[in-house]
C-alpha cells in the first residue's frame, strides 16, 4: 500500500459530509474519503460507550481526509490510509492518557483507553473531559471518528467489521512474495504488520510512536556508526532519526517492492532497515546522508 504524499493528496481539503434529508436515526449518511464516497450506518456499533452519534462523531475526522489524490484510489488503498491514521491516533491517545491527570503513577501507560476506569472512558465519551484534559479529549474524539470510519469501510468491502488485533487488515500477498519471506524463515504476515507499524510511526512524525516500533540497540550510521540503546536516547536523536529524507524514504516504500534478505527488510537502498526480533519486526537501523 503506497501512502499518498502531501504532493499527491494536496493536504488542503475539508471533510465533506453529505447529510441525509430524513432523521439520522433511520437514514444512512455519506462521507467522502480521499475522493471516494462511502455510506455510513447512523447507528452506534454495539459494545461502544454512550456518546455522540456516528454522524456527530465523524465531525472529528482530520480536515484533509476528504481530498483525493491525483488518481482514483482503490477501496483497499483508502482502507489502508485510514487504518494507518487510526493506528497513529490510538497510540497517541494511549500515550496522552498515560501522561494525563487521569493517570495515577502512569498506571495507564500503554493501555487502550477502553480498558481504563469508567470515570475516564465515560468522561471522554460524553465530552466531559474537555475542560480538564482538552488535548486528551481531542485525541479521543479523533480516534473514535477514525475507528468508526474503519468499521464502515470494512463493512462496505464485506470484511469483518472489527479490525484485526494487529491494527491493519490482512494483505493479499502474491505467492512469490510469501515465498521470498518463507525461504528466509520469516512469517510474511508478521513482516507485513511490522512494516505497516514502522511506516505509520514515521508518517506521524511522533518520536514516541517510533519508539514503540524500534528494536534496541538501534544502529544510526552518519559518517560514523552509533548505537541508540534506550527510548530516552532515541527521543534525543529525533531530528536525526526523523529527518525529512528518512520519512520520505519510508513514505514512498511499499511492502510489495521492498528488498528482503536474512537481515530483514531494506528500504531506500539501505536508508532504513526493519528487522526481526522477539516482539516481531521493528526498526533496526538507519543511515543518514
Amino acid at each position: 500500500m503506497t501512502r499518498f504524499t502531501a504532493k499527491g493528496v494536496g493536504l488542503c481539503g475539508c471533510l465533506l459530509v453529505i447529510l441525509g434529508a430524513v432523521p439520522v436515526q433511520a437514514t444512512p449518511f455519506f462521507v467522502t474519503i480521499y475522493g471516494r464516497t462511502y455510506k455510513v450506518d447512523p447507528r452506534s456499533p454495539s459494545g461502544t460507550l454512550e456518546g455522540p452519534k456516528p454522524q456527530e462523531a465523524m465531525q472529528a475526522l482530520p480536515a484533509d481526509i476528504a481530498t483525493g489524490p491525483g488518481f482514483k484510489p482503490s477501496h483497499e488503498q483508502v482502507l489502508g490510509e485510514v487504518e494507518e491514521r487510526t493506528w497513529i491516533a490510538r497510540n497517541q491517545l494511549a500515550d496522552e492518557l498515560a501522561a494525563s491527570s487521569f493517570s495515577r503513577a502512569g498506571q495507564y501507560a500503554g493501555v487502550d483507553v477502553a480498558a481504563g476506569e469508567p470515570e475516564i472512558t465515560g468522561s471522554l465519551a460524553n465530552g466531559a473531559a474537555q475542560a480538564r484534559e482538552p488535548k486528551l479529549q481531542t485525541l479521543y474524539d479523533r480516534y473514535t471518528a477514525l475507528d468508526l470510519l474503519v468499521r464502515e469501510l470494512r463493512r462496505s468491502m464485506d470484511l469483518p467489521v472489527k479490525t484485526p488485533e494487529a491494527g491493519f487488515s490482512r494483505p493479499k500477498l502474491s505467492p512469490e512474495i510469501e515465498a521470498s519471506y518463507r525461504d528466509l524463515k520469516f512469517d510474511p504476515l508478521a513482516a507485513y504488520y511490522g512494516f505497516r507499524r514502522v511506516k505509520a510511526a514515521f508518517r506521524s512524525g511522533d518520536i514516541q510512536l517510533l519508539a514503540r516500533v524500534t528494536q534496541y540497540p538501534l544502529s544510526i550510521t552518519r559518517k560514523a556508526k552509533r548505537m541508540i540503546r534506550t527510548r530516552e536516547q532515541l527521543v534525543a536523536a529525533k531530528d536525526t532519526v526523523m529527518s525529512p529524507r528518512l520519512r520520505e524514504v519510508v513514505a514512498e516504500s511499499s511492502f510489495e517492492a521492498v528488498f528482503v534478505r536474512d537481515r530483514g527488510m531494506m528500504l531506500g537502498d539501505g536508508a532504513v532497515w526493519i528487522i526481526p526480533g522477539k516482539t516481531g519486526f521493528a526498526l533496526g537501523a538507519v543511515t543518514v546522508d
